[in-house]
């Protein structure tokens, strides 16, 4: 365990990373306190070293009531971390990973709400990192990793955890070490054996320090559907009563940047971008730059109004790239007497997305 702090409670702040969270309710000292010495007793057992990242391990998170599924990094001895898929969406989401079917950054930023900790180098240290670490006396010297604290939001890059996140990490973390305690102290333990089955950390109830592993089965029920997107009524007549031609095919994608907007201490979030294309000639109608709380369909029925209007035409068809974008555009297409289909690529839109990537940045993660 970590050193007992002996600095009087005047010289230590009551909260940490007050500035980075304005608005929200930033983590008490104590909370933190807690969530270091837990990372340290993590970082001793090496559960990397134990388990790989699909041998996931279950928690409830005692505030939102939502299953936790903490996977352990650093197998390969790349990165050294616990990262904490929340809720079902969040599993659903590893599960496409782990089959490979996602191999866009911005696929998985677009839709990740998670917690981690992972342990860097001194020089990855932001300021506000190292300041925390310096309060918890945490060890100098060459070769010493560093727990960094973060949460991920859909269209957010990794930011300070809140106090609510701060306390979801801290139950996480502590699940990972009685897992990994336990099979330490059982040689022959096999939590893993059955396909899509996972040991559950709970406390006994009535004793604080005392735990139990149930082995869980986790059913992924169906995603859910997706509402579909509406303009007002109004502005619909007014469109459908325009003479508009129908020619052609136009291509829809939506996508995340590596842009980032917001200020320095502010939560970073990727600026996303929503395209209107010509299928034969590439012409960009219509392209849009909106960020995570404008939903994916609706920045598509936007970039498609303003190509229509622009072009005074309609296409006979618009291509997207995924089932639930054809699912939310389907009614307001049906009014216009469009059909949408499901394409396995855009060609135009790749070589948009393409050549406005390479303009935008230079790698996601940067800002």
């Amino acid at each position: 365990m970590p050193k007992k702090l002996t600095e009087s409670s005047a010289a230590l702040p009551d909260r940490w990373f007050i500035k980075e969270l304005k608005g929200e309710t930033p983590p008490s000292f104590t909370i933190m306190e807690n969530l270091y010495g837990l990372a340290f007793d993590l970082y001793g057992l090496r559960p990397w070293r134990l388990l790989d990242e699909s041998q996931l391990i279950l928690v409830r998170d005692s505030v939102s009531g939502e299953i936790c599924y903490c996977s352990v990094m650093g197998a390969l001895g790349e990165v050294y971390s616990v990262h904490v898929y929340i809720g079902t969406e969040s599993y659903r989401l590893f599960r496409r990973m782990e089959a490979e079917e996602i191999s866009d950054p911005g696929e998985f930023f677009a839709s990740q709400r998670s917690v981690s900790v992972e342990f860097v180098p001194k020089a990855e240290l932001e300021r506000t990192d190292r300041e925390l670490l310096s309060a918890m006396k945490h060890p100098k010297g060459r070769g010493i990793a560093s727990p960094i604290f973060r949460a991920i939001r859909p269209g957010f890059l990794p930011w300070f955890v809140t106090e609510e996140e701060a306390q979801t990490l801290a139950e996480c973390l502590r699940a990972v070490i009685v897992a990994c305690s336990t099979v330490v102290s059982q040689k022959s333990v096999s939590f893993w054996d059955l396909d899509d089955t996972y040991p559950m950390v709970s406390r006994v109830e009535g004793d604080e320090k005392q735990y139990k592993l149930d082995l869980v089965k986790v059913n992924l029920p169906a995603e859910p559907p997706v509402a579909p997107v509406r303009i007002d009524d109004e502005a619909l007549r007014q469109l459908l009563s325009q003479d508009y031609a129908m020619q052609g095919v136009m291509e829809l994608d939506h996508f995340l940047s590596g842009a980032t907007i917001g200020k320095k201490s502010e939560r970073p979030a990727f600026a996303a971008i929503a395209l209107a294309l010509d299928a034969k000639t590439g012409i960009v109608y219509a392209p849009e730059i909106t960020n995570s709380s404008i939903a994916v369909g609706e920045a598509l029925v936007r970039v498609f109004l303003k190509a229509i209007q622009a072009n005074r035409a309609l296409p006979k068809e618009v291509c997207v790239r995924s089932e639930r974008w054809k699912n939310c555009l389907a009614p307001l297409m049906e009014a216009f007497g469009v059909s949408v289909r499901v394409a396995s690529q855009l060609p135009a839109a790749d070589e948009a997305r393409s050549s406005l990537l390479g303009f935008l940045q230079e790698g996601f993660g940067g800002r």
